[in-house]
């Protein structure tokens, strides 16, 4: 496929589609082939009772990454609802079936002794249609004599009625008789085809029919192999004519948790703005992942009660759940990357750690840029004030919390608005907040008696020194104004003009890093010095970091009231901590408890004291006994100026007023990050807990844009022409 290295060492294919060159070919594989040498730590998974199916022997943890590699490939660049895999490990044999939700591992065979086993296997999968071989059947899959197939060499060539994307005011000729397709949609579109991924023809529910989408390769994709497995496509809508945006996963399968389609439905009734608009959506064919069934076989429930699951963290980072069959305990084991999806702990009446997963997709209207497209400071601002509008809107008309707020949820979508006071049509860049799944209502009492969602919902890099704090805690609008504004900050600190000449070193230390405390992943030094103690930005310690532009006021205005938020809740959270504490065992029960020195003999207790009679008496003690280090109680102004963001008009006016200044210059310098940058913080120290509770990062096809605008110009000077927002 293209430049994928991964190379398996065989597979079986359908008549037809068998390679005649010594390509893996990934997209034709039915049932893939790996082969291992008879050693013993080549074996993915250990077999005896006493250990668990997941090996931790380093040769079996690099071969069962290995083999996840192929799996994750697979259900790539396939639709598929599960993949049979066969396993060779010198005169062994195991068979693998992967799902969303883990991994099927059978016991392993001596094939030389009992080589009827494997014949019969083998047989017995020649006679499974494609379905049962876990292909989808709702993906019909293009070929080149095929008539969409054709169609979409066509689609991916660039028309001289696409619009371009720089804003600007339209002539009268320019101006769409209906719904424009602009030039970035079709960008979008020609790499899914051009980096020879296959073509297929989806089906998606709309109602009680089916609607028909033209898909090549994804624009991203969500890496491992359990969990939700999201990936987005640029498609084309065969009824509407038109690119459309599709998003194919496997939400997680619990009757509380709402698919997505159905909340951004209702934000569309309720005329929620900036929010995608569905086309359709809905449950493919009732695909279920069946590996929890499985594991429930194995392990039946014991109690009928609903028991708290532990959350993502709470485990060693996985890339695959495996179950060893028949009779094996399961065991969890991933290699993580540097941010993963959220797994919900939701379950109905079950012990079962292996979430249910239903596969599922969502077709909405808006082709959207990144947000990283934006042109000066000023834009930037405007993206995210169109988004800040629409939490608004969506948490007071809807009563729905986003809980994700992450420069992936917030894009660039250009359209055409109409201007009544110049009575021109304009081109527009305004923002679309994105990524409803993980929402939830609020104001509403959960019956559960776990949490709807782990304690820690979102993108770690952008989430609040709150939600990144050792105690849970439920996400609140504060907590989504201050994402919103690390959003900023990020953006603003990789790709504008400011007094940090060490940008990686800022971007890791603020929004990468973390503490431990406990074996749990908490908020790192920089952020919180910057949000909860200093309440200003800093390079580094007493070392304003400055951009020269009204971004300097936006953050000079906000970060003290997040400052003073969090004295209040640190006071508030001490004298919780106090009430708890108090709670002492009484003395009444004291003849039942362990002897302690309050029943040392007071004889003894002189005799002691004697030993430093010719000591001077001890001056008195600057603090009360015992002592306990108090949080100061916040302020009047200090709950004055908190009050500021418990909800978001103010956040809304300080955007509005920066940008509606005249202050701004040509600030965007580019990526700031060095070529080849990587991360450091890519894992934790081995043996703690991982922060898994959090979105892991996706995987999208690098686009160069510059060919969308109207002329090679207009990009350097997009920002003289940016507007200021609609009115909020």
């Amino acid at each position: 496929m293209g430049d994928f290295k991964e190379k398996i060492d065989a597979a079986i294919f359908r008549t037809g589609l068998v390679p005649s060159d010594d390509r893996p070919h990934w997209a034709d594989q039915l049932v893939p082939v790996e082969f291992k040498r008879h050693e013993t730590n080549q074996d993915p998974f250990d077999d005896r009772d006493e250990n668990p199916v997941d090996a931790g022997a380093s040769d079996r943890k690099k071969a069962r990454g290995q083999i996840i590699s192929y799996a994750e490939m697979i259900f790539r660049v396939q639709h598929r609802i599960a993949l049979f895999m066969l396993l060779i490990i010198g005169r062994n044999f195991r068979f693998l079936r992967w799902d969303r939700s883990g991994t099927i591992v059978t016991r392993a065979v001596d094939y030389v002794s009992n080589p009827h086993v494997l014949c019969e296997m083998l047989w017995r999968m020649s006679l499974q249609s494609d379905e049962q071989l876990g292909l989808d059947p709702s993906a019909t899959r293009l070929f080149p004599q095929d008539h969409d197939y054709k169609l979409m060499d066509i689609l991916a060539c660039q028309s001289r009625t696409d619009m371009a994307i720089d804003e600007r005011s339209l002539l009268p000729h320019e101006v769409p008789a209906g719904v424009p397709i602009f030039k970035h949609e079709r960008l979008l579109f020609h790499p899914s085809i051009a980096r020879k991924w296959t073509r297929y023809r989806l089906e998606v529910p709309d109602g009680d029919k089916t609607r028909s989408f033209l898909v090549g390769g994804p624009s991203f994709y969500a890496p491992g192999m359990a969990g939700r497995g999201t990936k987005g496509f640029v498609a084309w809508d065969c009824r509407a004519q038109r690119f459309v945006w599709l998003k194919d996963a496997w939400r997680l399968d619990y009757e509380q948790m709402e698919p997505e389609g159905l909340i951004l439905k209702r934000l569309n009734d309720l005329e929620v703005a900036n929010v995608p608009t569905v086309i359709c959506h809905g449950d493919i064919h009732n695909q279920k992942t069946k590996t929890p069934e499985v594991r429930e076989t194995q392990h039946p429930v014991v109690s009928p009660l609903p028991v708290s699951l532990p959350p993502s963290g709470a485990a060693p980072a996985r890339s695959s759940n495996t179950l060893v069959a028949p009779s094996s305990s399961s065991s969890l084991s991933k290699k993580r990357p540097r941010t993963e999806d959220t797994e919900d702990t939701l379950a109905d009446n079950e012990e079962c750690p292996l979430r249910r997963h239903a596969h599922y997709r969502l077709v909405v209207k808006e082709v959207c840029l990144p947000l990283s497209e934006f042109t000066s400071g000023r834009q930037l601002v405007l993206i995210v004030l169109y988004c800040l509008r629409a939490h608004r809107d969506a948490y007071e008309k809807a009563k729905i919390m986003h809980r994700d707020i992450s420069s992936g949820n917030i894009l660039i979508y250009p359209r055409v608005l109409f201007d009544e006071d110049t009575n021109t049509h304009d081109v527009c860049w305004t923002g679309i907040l994105a990524d409803w799944e993980l929402s939830k209502p609020v104001g509403t009492r959960e019956p559960l008696l776990r949490p709807r969602q782990p304690p820690r919902t979102g993108t770690w890099q952008f989430l609040s020194v709150g939600m990144l704090s050792i105690e849970p805690k439920a996400v609140e609008i504060q907590d989504e104004l201050e994402s919103f504004l690390h959003v900023i900050l990020y953006h603003a600190v990789r790709y504008l003009n400011s007094s940090c000449t060490l940008v990686a070193d800022f971007i890791e230390s603020y929004f990468d890093a973390y503490i431990v405390e406990d074996g749990v992943y908490t908020c790192g030094a920089k952020k919180l010095a910057v949000v909860k103690k200093r309440g200003c930005l800093e390079v580094k310690d007493r070392v304003q970091l400055l951009f020269d532009s009204p971004m300097d006021n936006i953050f000079g205005e906000l970060l003290p009231l997040f400052k003073a938020h969090y004295a209040i809740q640190d006071y508030l959270n001490e004298q919780r901590s106090k009430t708890v504490s108090t709670t002492l065992p009484s003395k009444a029960n004291a003849s039942h408890q362990t002897p302690s020195s309050a029943t040392v003999p007071t004889a003894s207790v002189k005799q002691a004291h004697k030993q430093f009679a010719d000591r001077p008496t001890a001056l008195a003690r600057p603090f009360p006994f015992p002592y306990a280090p108090s949080v100061p109680k916040p302020s009047a102004i200090d709950e004055a100026v908190a009050a500021f963001i418990s909800n978001h008009d103010f956040m809304i006016e300080v955007l509005k007023t920066a940008s509606g200044t005249a202050d701004w210059a040509g600030d965007r310098v580019g990526d700031r990050l060095p070529n080849g940058y990587k991360p450091k913080y890519l894992i934790g120290p081995v043996g703690v807990a991982a922060p898994t509770s959090v979105k892991r990062a996706r995987t999208a096809i690098a686009i160069d844009f510059s060919s969308s605008y109207s002329s090679p110009l207009v990009r350097l000077t997009q920002s003289e022409s940016a507007k200021p927002a609609v009115d909020q």
